[in-house]
């Protein structure tokens, strides 16, 4: 900050900057429709509401501010006891009601000048007149420029029906205690702004309540720039007015909501250029977002484009082309420190990275991600779309068109326990050039526990093994509800394999057309009570099945070593087809050994059906058991 400019050219740059915006809820947190106009910058985001501002001159009356590029404060001889009042007129020309209230911004810290200059509101003015002898008779004080800046004042607030009109008088005063220290002192650069939002009046077919939490507290912002100076006055609630350009991190130490109004937040760099914006900074290519440690960062209605542009012929699985002529990334898109936490709400869009992770979760202190609504696409990395651990939820969404080394999706961290899950949404066509389709957790202890209750995982392909997924030693792999993992493909086990020591609960959902040999588990154990595989799958030297009432049109192939012959049934269980590769002198030793309160009813036998030429299962009643003979 310049302390040595004239006061004359401080309030002149840091002239009175008033932004209309109007912004309707459509997600979970916020987005309204919005609308704007500013003095100096004079700019103005038109959207369904029309509003215009005009200023009062004291020879020529009311001038449009948004025609005339007004300034509002102009004067450069400040002085102890130097007041200066303004009257301005903020007329609704839409056809919506809205609610409006004042405020000071400032981009940067403000010198000492800022505690001497009182402000002064008088947000229902009636004669349209200024003051006489500097009375400011039903004016309020509401501090100083320093108290008033980067705050809600509740005093400076109004309604407005369609084509009504309100009236605004703002007071500033140099305080007359005001001694030498501050002669010379370059105030700092502040906006005023008068923000606007619906109000709960037009009626809609049940009341005209629908619009009540409509909020004030946000903070309008259209480029890099007042992005990070909203974040670093910790506004709750951004919203984008136009696209920016990434020419820095943007750091979020608070919990932070960003509402992109549609708008894109984009790296650029080679023909990835935003063409309302020809003096772009240089290509940019480190960290978008840093979501530091204890805090959240929550984005709707917004992209944040990583630069990419893909080209090329077209890949098959990820129905995209895969040569990249727009920006390279050396960092995520989005970023965690500690136990961040990164949520992605409707029209939300993570995608265009390539070269590193979109989104980068801290492994080791709880970060999480979830997904509602939200988009993470067509990104590319050595580790997939998502690298890390902690917590992930998917309620609905899409995770897809990713590509990866290994993990075309996410790539999660060993030894954390990471818990991913999934209640809805999409995880499709996403490509691995390694093992893991959709997910790899690596072949180390891992501890991670994947959920999947909903959506669908579906045309995932590794070049290696587990089409969609690639579970982990130790892992634990739930299907369960209403889950889908279809036309998944790899060369070995085209929807999951397992490593040793895995689980693999199925108690619901669907696994189908995910080729001949869709699962392999080895050395796990496994329960399948419900739910539907239409798959053939490979079981080999397990710790144990337990086999219930799943509907299974595809065979089992037992490859059992000596020591683990033996299959649990559920007391109710359905119809199971497979086949045993046993050595002659074991063969006989197979058996499903049912639950303990299991009662044998004639005919149970048929439902387990022997694929082995020449064998058939019966019921050996002597050791309570199921076993196989010749026919």
């Amino acid at each position: 900050m310049n302390h040595k400019k004239s006061t004359k050219r401080v309030l002149i740059s840091s002239v009175l900057s008033l932004v209309l915006c109007v912004v309707m809820l459509i997600g979970t947190t916020f987005a309204w429709f919005t609308d704007s106009v500013t003095s100096a910058g004079n700019k103005i985001q038109a959207g369904t509401l029309k509003i215009d501002l005009e200023l009062l001159d004291k020879e020529t009356g009311w001038v449009s501010i948004k025609e005339e590029k007004t300034p509002i404060f102009d004067y450069s001889l400040w002085e102890p006891g130097y007041t200066d009042v303004k009257i301005l007129k903020v007329e609704n020309e839409g056809s919506l009601a809205l609610k409006w209230m004042a405020k000071f911004v400032s981009e940067n810290e403000l010198s000492i000048l800022a505690n001497v200059i009182d402000v002064y509101v008088c947000p229902s003015i009636t004669e349209l007149s200024y003051p006489a002898d500097r009375d400011l008779t039903g004016y309020t004080k509401v501090g100083t420029v320093a108290d008033f800046v980067n705050t809600i004042e509740e005093t400076t607030k109004g309604t407005l029906e369609a084509n009504e009109v309100a009236y605004l008088g703002i007071a500033l005063k140099m305080q007359e205690t005001a001694g030498n220290e501050y002669q010379g002192c370059d105030l700092g650069a502040f906006d005023i702004q008068i923000i606007a939002t619906q109000l709960n009046s037009e009626v809609d077919s049940f009341d005209k309540n629908y619009d009540i939490d409509a909020p004030l507290n946000f903070a309008p912002v259209s480029n890099a720039n007042e992005l990070r100076v909203a974040l670093a006055n910790k506004e709750e609630n951004i919203v984008l007015t136009k696209d920016i350009v990434v020419d820095n991190s943007f750091v979020v130490t608070y919990d932070a909501n960003i509402d992109g109004a549609g708008y894109t937040i984009r790296r650029t760099g080679g023909t990835a250029l935003i063409t309302d914006q020809p003096d772009t900074p240089a290509i940019f290519t480190d960290k978008v977002f840093i979501v530091k440690t204890g805090t959240t960062l929550t984005l709707e209605n917004i992209i944040v484009d990583g630069g990419a542009i893909w080209s090329g012929e077209v890949n098959e699985v990820l129905q995209r082309g895969t040569v990249n002529t727009g920006v390279t990334a050396t960092g995520a898109l989005i970023t965690t420190e500690g136990n961040g936490i990164v949520v992605l709400n409707e029209g939300a869009v993570i995608q265009n990275n390539d070269g590193a992770n979109a989104v980068y979760l801290n492994t080791r202190t709880g970060s999480k991600l979830i997904i509602n609504g939200g988009e993470i696409i067509n990104n590319y990395s050595a580790a997939g779309a998502i690298w890390g651990g902690g917590e992930i939820a998917i309620n609905y969404g899409k995770v897809n068109g990713n590509h990866g080394g290994l993990g075309g999706a996410i790539r999660v961290v060993t030894n954390i326990g990471t818990v991913l899950t999934m209640n809805g949404g999409e995880m499709n066509h996403n490509l691995s050039d390694g093992v893991g389709g959709a997910i790899w957790a690596g072949a180390s202890k891992s501890n991670n526990v994947y959920v999947l209750n909903g959506g669908e995982m579906a045309y995932n392909y590794s070049a290696s093994a587990g089409g969609a997924i690639y579970a982990g030693y130790y892992e634990t792999v739930k299907i369960g509800g209403t889950f889908k993992m279809h036309d998944n493909s790899a060369p070995a086990y085209g929807a999951i394999r397992f490593h040793d020591h895995a689980s693999f609960v199925m108690t619901g959902g669907e696994i189908y057309n995910n080729g001949a040999n869709s699962l392999f588990l080895y050395n796990n154990t496994a329960t399948i009570t419900g739910g539907k595989i239409i798959d053939s799958f490979g079981y080999s030297g397990g710790l144990g099945l337990t086999w219930g009432n799943a509907e299974v049109d595809g065979v089992i192939a037992y490859n059992l070593s000596t020591n683990h012959n033996t299959a649990y049934l559920a007391k109710e269980f359905g119809t199971l087809k497979f086949t045993v590769n046993e050595a002659d002198s074991n063969f006989a030793k197979f058996n499903f050994k049912p639950a303990s309160d299991y009662t044998y009813t004639e005919g149970d036998e048929t439902k387990l059906i022997c694929m082995n030429d020449g064998y058939e299962t019966y019921w050996d009643a002597t050791n309570g058991t199921f076993r196989l003979q010749a026919k």
